[in-house]
């Protein structure tokens, strides 16, 4: 075995930091497992990769995917294809397009499958939208309830993980902070923006019930919580769905441009 496996809470942070130290913007999903490892939300991380290298697969719960970094030759891909089908309850892999599809192909084992393309992106310079009604605030305890119920839609919808949308929503509220649009007194969308980890800080989810949708709260609360990220000196990152042109078009107008693209892939 020329790769090294752990499931210590104390190497798993450090061998993720290393890599997200070198790059917080790539990194952004290890620096939320990090977050996680340190207060005691990954109890079952796992990871593996061969030690001194950028090569590494982490899980930090069953109920996400195994995410693999870039930067694996081909017989290491291969041995970590192997030790991350031992995984309990496997439910897909995700990573760097031409990685992640690798693996995938090796694991489904003829399972159907259920692919996303994602693209990762940043913002150094914000350009506000105009001509939107109303204004944001932060959510407070008095707005969990409408959260943890939006959270739960755009789950939902999206097709993301949902096994526990009222502690991702507490999480994000009590790490981070979550945004919303408000028209009126009537709050219209939302968006989050992760705790800023190694440099960076992630948005995500944002979120608008399909009735208020086309009349720019999306863009207008995503601005509020990238605004907030550069208030903390930390560097923006979001992920769109490549399914969805809307949020490619809307999140570039803001002045994100793109990084990667990364897929996930779901075993049925």
């Amino acid at each position: 075995m020329t790769l090294t496996v752990t499931t210590d809470p104390s190497d798993i942070d450090s061998q993720l930091t290393r890599l997200l130290d070198a790059d917080p913007v790539r990194a952004t999903i290890l620096g939320s497992i990090v977050g996680d490892v340190r207060a005691g939300r990954a109890a079952e991380a796992w990871c593996a990769g061969r030690p001194g290298t950028d090569a590494l697969v982490v899980r930090s719960h069953r109920a996400y995917p195994a995410l693999f970094t870039s930067g694996w030759d081909d017989a290491d891909l291969a041995e970590a294809v192997e030790l991350v089908g031992q995984l309990p309850d496997l439910i897909g892999v995700s990573g760097p397009v031409e990685v992640a599809e690798v693996a995938a192909d090796r694991l489904a084992g003829g399972r159907p499958t259920e692919r996303m393309g994602l693209r990762l992106f940043r913002l150094d310079e914000l350009i506000p939208p105009t001509g939107v009604t109303g204004a944001a605030r932060p959510a407070t305890d008095d707005d969990r309830d409408l959260v943890i119920d939006w959270y739960r839609e755009f789950g939902v919808e999206s097709g993301a993980a949902t096994h526990d949308v009222e502690q991702a929503a507490h999480s994000a509220m009590e790490s981070g902070r979550i945004w919303l649009w408000l028209d009126g007194d009537r709050p219209v969308s939302l968006a989050a923006r992760r705790a800023p980890e190694g440099g960076s800080a992630r948005v995500g989810p944002v979120y608008t019930p399909p009735e208020h949708r086309g009349r720019g709260y999306g863009s207008a609360v995503t601005a509020a919580a990238t605004g907030d990220i550069l208030d903390l000196g930390a560097i923006p990152v979001l992920f769109t769905d490549l399914a969805n042109p809307t949020s490619n078009k809307i999140y570039q107008l803001l002045g994100y441009y793109p990084v990667e693209d990364r897929v996930m892939v779901r075993f049925g």
